[in-house]
């Protein structure tokens, strides 16, 4: 994983949703079926370059951008909404997390989402503190430039029913605003306060235990409400090749640290987060990568000389062996 996984590990869907309980637009939501195709995340790519933007009834207006993700195999928006393909579900998947919203909370969802044509129909799974949300998502394209975004949930036993419904048009993206002053230490939730000693930038020296592990580089930010890693391996032209994203949030369902990571090969690990006495962490994660399926123990700790060091293990059975032992130090940018 880490060096192999990499060294260093939505759009909010509130309650206040509005609108008919009828429409033509509101007929069943399936779930996505099991697919087998050269590229699941093909029809996806429609949803970059540009700005998808969204005006309200009041007049405000909304833009979520599309990123990919490494090897693209993931796409994932603002705040968050991320679409992976995972090789042992034969799905893409959906993850939604939207931090908390005054009189609802927040909100942690797992789902499934595919392309018939011109048409993406998903389901999700949302949990709120109020309880379970069964929504289901469609997307209308109506040539490249704009689609019609409808939300449904399952209230009864009448099954799906159109909550909401959006036009959303691609623009040119926007000049980055300027960058406000941010804090030296950001404020981390009580249930991420853990890895505050992580947030930052890190890089590997090439002394590793590990003989081929190679040179790295990794960036733990915040980004409400769940940590983002992600790691990359310089080149000598000066470009990076983009290895591993890697989320940790909590299940608002279960209260349980969650860890997804996403290779550039493709693979997908998945699993709790603990942590351990003196600030150390370990994930124990389920990998899948094409049609093989590991377990795996990934560690880190921090040493006496605040170098931050990361093992990882493979189980079989009741065996454990090693499989990486890497080092990792802090990289301190001058300010202006």
């Amino acid at each position: 994983m880490l060096v192999r996984l990499a060294p260093i590990l939505v759009a909010a869907l509130s309650a206040c949703t509005s609108g008919r309980n009828e429409s033509p637009d509101s007929k069943p939501v399936q779930e996505p079926r099991p697919v087998e195709v050269a590229d699941p995340m093909a029809n996806f790519a429609r949803l970059i370059p540009g700005e998808w933007r969204v005006t309200f009834g009041n007049g405000t207006s909304a833009f979520t951008t599309w990123q990919w993700g490494p090897g693209k195999h993931s796409m994932h928006g603002d705040e968050l909404e991320l679409m992976y393909w995972h090789p042992g579900r034969k799905h893409v998947c959906l993850l939604s997390l939207h931090p908390d919203i005054p009189g609802v909370g927040r909100g942690s969802g797992e789902g499934t989402i595919r392309f018939e044509g011109e048409t993406a129909e998903g389901v999700l799974d949302l949990y709120q503190p109020r309880g379970l949300r069964r929504l289901g998502i469609r997307w209308t394209f109506d040539g490249p430039d704009k689609y019609h975004d409808t939300l449904l949930e399952a209230t009864g036993a009448g099954g799906f029913k159109l909550q909401n419904e959006w036009d959303r048009y691609r623009v040119a993206k926007r000049s980055e605003a300027q960058p406000q002053a941010v804090e030296e230490t950001p404020k981390l939730p009580e249930h991420l306060k853990i890895f505050e000693a992580f947030l930052g930038e890190w890089e590997t020296k090439g002394d590793s235990v590990s003989v081929d592990a190679p040179r790295v580089e990794s960036t733990f930010e915040f980004v409400p409400d769940y940590v983002y890693a992600r790691v990359v391996a310089p080149r000598m032209d000066g470009e990076s090749t983009h290895l591993l994203d890697a989320y940790v949030y909590q299940d608002v369902r279960t209260r349980a640290l969650r860890c997804l990571a996403l290779s550039s090969s493709g693979g997908v690990y998945e699993g709790d987060v603990t942590a351990l006495e003196g600030g150390a962490l370990q994930l124990d994660l389920k990998g899948y990568e094409g049609d093989r399926v590991e377990l795996l123990v990934v560690r880190f700790n921090f040493e006496p000389d605040g170098s931050l060091r990361s093992r990882e293990w493979s189980l079989v059975g009741s065996d454990r062996k090693l499989l990486l032992d890497v080092r990792h130090e802090r990289v301190e940018r001058k300010k202006d």
